[in-house]
């Protein structure tokens, strides 16, 4: 499909557009990840066992899945071991981080196709650090699944644009791994079901996406997990709506951020389960100045009440709300106008 969707004035939750359909292929996605992890279990514990830091790596919408993974891992471990999220190309362009890679580290590297130039070169270097590699891909043939120690399926399948049901299956596979979701059958299903009754509310999006169709910018906002939902919300709206947005916590957003916004902007801020009295009274600041700046606030918090699943409705929901907000601006389209046109593929990285 191309151009203004123009026949999608009353879209189902399942299509017929392409994201449509791959957003609501996020549940089962996630529900079979999990029972992979599950399966993987003593090889992923083994692989584990005598890592003195974890390392969460990836490109693009993996990266931001990391940075919503890696506080709530953090939480789940406390007092364990070190973990740490490095981008994938500043790794393989020779340490632009300041980290190097050693041989008691633990890579996790995630690559929806498993050919990700950054990815895979950064695997390969932390492989001939000495590391042990984890790969979460969708392809077990890929050359990343080749590369890793250990390679867990991430049941996503082909996705034919922005990344939706990948980054569900891509954060279910590692809050399965850290422990913040459980993998049994029983909670699986569970799980699932919960997500698939996201999916069935789709037009619950259609008010907020509405609002956020006609903005100037968006502005995401978000503390720990929160800020790396709003990442993985940034990437859908250049992606999809082609429209400026940008992520943050509160705190970037208000010391700085806050002199370019506008009065046909929208905040949209995503809330976690288990904040405290401080932070709901710096959130209550946040609001109280959007008012005075009569700025537009959608406001998105999960259902759930333990961080995993909270997680993965978040994300789930900031998907809805894009497409959304796509089919109302009529900028929908299935493939990209600059991405795999005129942004080749790093393929001359080292190897």
């Amino acid at each position: 499909m191309a151009g203004p969707p123009g026949a999608l004035a009353e879209p189902r939750p399942d299509g017929p557009d392409t994201m449509g359909r791959e957003i609501a292929e996020g549940p089962d996605a996630v529900a079979a990840t999990l029972l992979d992890v599950e399966a993987s279990r003593q090889r992923i514990a083994l692989l584990l066992a005598d890592a003195r830091r974890i390392i969460l790596f990836g490109t693009g919408a993996s990266l931001a899945v990391s940075r919503i993974a890696a506080p709530i891992w953090r939480r789940a471990s406390p007092g364990g071991l070190e973990l740490v999220i490095r981008q994938a190309t500043e790794a393989a362009l020779g340490d632009l981080d300041g980290l190097q890679f050693n041989p008691t580290d633990a890579v996790v590297a995630i690559s929806q196709s498993g050919s990700s130039p950054e990815t895979l070169s950064a695997a390969r270097l932390a492989r001939r650090a000495g590391a042990s590699v984890l790969a979460l891909t969708a392809d077990p043939d890929s050359a990343l699944a080749s590369t890793a120690t250990l390679s867990v399926p991430l049941a996503s399948g082909r996705e034919a644009g922005a990344a939706t049901k990948s980054a569900m299956a891509s954060l279910a596979g590692l809050l399965g791994i850290a422990g913040s979701l459980r993998c049994d059958e029983p909670h699986v299903s569970d799980l699932q079901d919960g997500l698939a009754g996201i999916i069935a509310a789709w037009q619950e999006a259609m008010g907020p996406g509405r609002r956020l169709a006609g903005a100037r910018h968006a502005w995401m906002l978000g503390f720990g997990a929160a800020k790396g939902i709003a990442a993985a919300g940034s990437l859908l709206w250049h992606e999809k709506l082609v429209r400026p947005a940008t992520a943050a916590t509160p705190s970037e957003f208000r010391h700085g951020l806050i002199e370019a916004v506008r009065r046909e902007d929208v905040v949209v801020l995503f809330a976690m389960p288990g904040g405290d009295t401080a932070e709901a009274r710096y959130v209550d600041r946040l609001r109280a100045e959007l008012r005075a700046l009569e700025v537009d606030l959608v406001e998105l918090s999960p259902m759930a009440d333990d961080a995993g699943r909270a997680a993965l409705e978040l994300l789930l929901r900031i998907q809805q709300l894009a497409r959304a907000a796509v089919l109302v601006a009529g900028t929908y389209r299935d493939e990209f106008a600059i991405l795999r046109h005129v942004v080749k593929p790093a393929d001359d990285l080292p190897a």
